[in-house]
Formats: C-alpha cells, sequence, structure tokens
C-alpha cells in the first residue's frame, strides 16, 4: 500500500456524549438520511515546494490536476484550486483543503508532527512507513506527500515507463487522497460493506490499493453518497464531528454499527480452508492473491 489515511492530533470539534442507541443510529451506514447530491465546490490549495527535488512535478502536475478535477466531476464535486502560500490559508474540513507535494526530509517532518511522533519512535515510524508516499491528515484538511519516494515507488512499480502514465498516477494518488479528506474509508477496508475494490468492468476503485498506472478509475453510489453526506455535513459529517475527526475511531464504529467484517490474511483464509477440507495451494489462481 502506497499511502495511508493518517490521523493527526484530534481537535474538540463539540462531540457529545451518545447513549448506546443513539451510537448505533447515528454510525448505521444502512440509512444516511436525506442526501443532498446536488454539485458541491470544494476548495483546494495545491502547494508545491520551490525545491529542485520537486522540479519534474512542478512539469506533470497541471496535466495531472486536471485529470483530478475531471473525476470529482464525475461524482458531482466542482475542485476549485486556490494560490497556495507556504503557509496554508483557513482550512476547514469539507470546505477548504490543502495538498502538499514536498521534498522527502520536509514530508518526513510534517509527518512527524502530523502524527506527533515522538524523536525515540522516528526510526520506528520510518520502518513502517518505509513503502508509503501519501498521508491525509483529515484533522488537519492536509494531504501530505513525498514526490522523491513517488518518484521511487514509480521506478520500482513501473521501471521504463514514463510520460502520461506517471501523470496518470500522480492524479491517482491525489484522487485517492483527496477521497479520504472528503469522508471515504480504503475500499479493501472491509469484505462485507458495498465498495468493491475492483468494479464489473474491471475498473479500479479510486479508494483502493489498485490504482498505480491505471489510465481510468471508477467509484460506486454508495461511496458518492458518502461524499455528499460528508461535503453537505449531512450524517456522515456528524460521525466525524463525534469522534472528533479521528478516521480509526470512526472506522471502529462504523465496523461495529454496521456489522462489517474485515478481510482475512491469506494465511487465516488458508488455515480455515484447511479445517474445512478445502485446502488449497499457493499456485491456486483465484482472487486470493489479489489480498
Amino acid at each position: 500500500m502506497l499511502c495511508l489515511w493518517g490521523l493527526a492530533g484530534s481537535p474538540a470539534w463539540g462531540a457529545t456524549h451518545l447513549k448506546a442507541q443513539e451510537e448505533a443510529a447515528l454510525f448505521s451506514l444502512a440509512d444516511l438520511d436525506a442526501v443532498d447530491l446536488s454539485t458541491k465546490t470544494v476548495t483546494v490549495e495545491l502547494y508545491v515546494s520551490p525545491h529542485p527535488e520537486l522540479n519534474a512535478c512542478r512539469r506533470m502536475l497541471p496535466q495531472a490536476w486536471e485529470r483530478v478535477v475531471r473525476f470529482y466531476a464525475r461524482l458531482g464535486v466542482n475542485l476549485v484550486q486556490a494560490p497556495a502560500q507556504t503557509q496554508p490559508g483557513g482550512l476547514a474540513p469539507a470546505r477548504r483543503l490543502r495538498v502538499e507535494l514536498l521534498p522527502h526530509k520536509e514530508w518526513l517532518n510534517r509527518s512527524f508532527k502530523a502524527f506527533n511522533v515522538a524523536p525515540p519512535f522516528r526510526l520506528r515510524f520510518l520502518q513502517v512507513c518505509r513503502d508509503k508516499c501519501a498521508f491525509a491528515h483529515l484533522p488537519l484538511s492536509t494531504i501530505h506527500i513525498s514526490f522523491k519516494r513517488f518518484e521511487e515507488t514509480e521506478l520500482r512499480s513501473s521501471p521504463g515507463k514514463a510520460g502520461q502514465n506517471h501523470r496518470d498516477w500522480l492524479a491517482n494518488l491525489i484522487i485517492h487522497e483527496l477521497g479520504h479528506l472528503m469522508g471515504l474509508y480504503h475500499a479493501h477496508e472491509f469484505a462485507n460493506d458495498k465498495i468493491p475494490e475492483v468494479l464489473p468492468d474491471k475498473t479500479p476503485n479510486f479508494m483502493s490499493q489498485k490504482i498505480a498506472f491505471k489510465p481510468q478509475l471508477g467509484f460506486v453510489e454508495q461511496q458518492k453518497r458518502l461524499v455528499h453526506s460528508y461535503l453537505s455535513q449531512g450524517k456522515v459529517f456528524r460521525q466525524y464531528e463525534q469522534v472528533d475527526f479521528d478516521p480509526l475511531r470512526y472506522l471502529e464504529l462504523v465496523k461495529v454499527h454496521n456489522g462489517f467484517k474485515e478481510h482475512l490474511p491469506k494465511v487465516a483464509k488458508i488455515a480455515q480452508k484447511v479445517k474445512k477440507g478445502k485446502a488449497k495451494t499457493f499456485d491456486d489462481d483465484d482472487e486470493d492473491d489479489e489480498d
């Protein structure tokens, strides 16, 4: 996985104590109440560091951003780019967001700060995040991207490819991370929700892990409704308010109150099949290989 939905220090958003029944009703996704699907406008500050490490980024970003805008137009979201200075403007959930493309060292420092990683734990953080190039910090309304790590990932994943393929991958990365800032979780998060990693026509879901170098991404109606509920400050927005925009707490409550189950690791799946007399080998070519 190349990106992670980040959690920064949670601000106080006026969360109230709910009774068990009230909490269950609030976090149920079976009924999102009336969802306003009219076009929503979201302002995005697009900041690129002037560091020479970002020279290639500045060349490819305009075309990548056009693709990001076109994708969100399909979701009924109008992205308006705002001039971005070194210091962010007045950011706000669901209204004004920021994407920062940074040199790697600065990306690390901002990630340490956003995650409140104390110096004694930074080496462990680096080990855990060695394959990551982006974090979406919902409480900060900000995405941090290491362009150097992005380029390194490109070379490992697709040696010899260049040009349009790289712009597509950068666009897909931004599309995916913005999805987190609009209230969405990963498509692979749960085994029994309504959000598949791949659509019936084989198009990758934009919140899946299968987005690298893909010319097209897709979504399902449930994701569109979740986004519009969040952006219109409807039920999904109230869910996040209740947990002070803590994505991990949000996922925990959504899982509990919707009966969602997490995907089993491949080893656990094989063990279960062995117990049921359905042993298989690693040579079997089926969907388990995608886990």
